[in-house]
């Protein structure tokens, strides 16, 4: 179970994130309304990772829920040609946690981020 969600994990936040620009986080989100910042989110219910200008998109297997985290320190390295290395696997993703902001082409480690509040966009309900 541990190597299976250290597996996911590693996919996810190293070389499995989609980039995309700053520009298209709106086309992202969508519809979607924000909700209450929480800490944390499950890791193993990301579907997709996506980076965009500063921020992380996390897409939910289910729900149809994404979470916006915009690191509190580093946002600046974070951007199109970068993906994202932890350097350890909890069952969680959470605030505070540190990240390494690694380039695509080198695969160097350029900076270190700490996340921020995860923010869930969901679908609004139709009556």
């Amino acid at each position: 179970m541990m190597r299976t969600a250290l597996a996911v994990a590693a996919a996810i936040l190293a070389g499995d994130a989609s980039a995309l620009p700053a520009d298209r986080l709106a086309t992202l989100i969508g519809d979607r309304i924000a909700g209450t910042p929480v800490d944390c989110i499950d890791r193993l219910d990301i579907d997709k990772v996506h980076i965009v200008d500063g921020g992380i998109v996390y897409e939910m297997k289910t729900g149809g829920v994404s979470y916006l985290n915009r690191p509190s320190s580093g946002a600046s390295f974070i951007h199109d040609s970068v993906s994202l290395r932890l350097d350890f696997a909890e069952p969680r993703l959470c605030r505070d946690e540190p990240v390494g902001v690694v380039n695509e082409n080198s695969r160097a480690t350029i900076a270190r981020a700490k996340l921020g509040n995860f923010v869930p966009y969901r679908r609004p309900v139709v009556p």
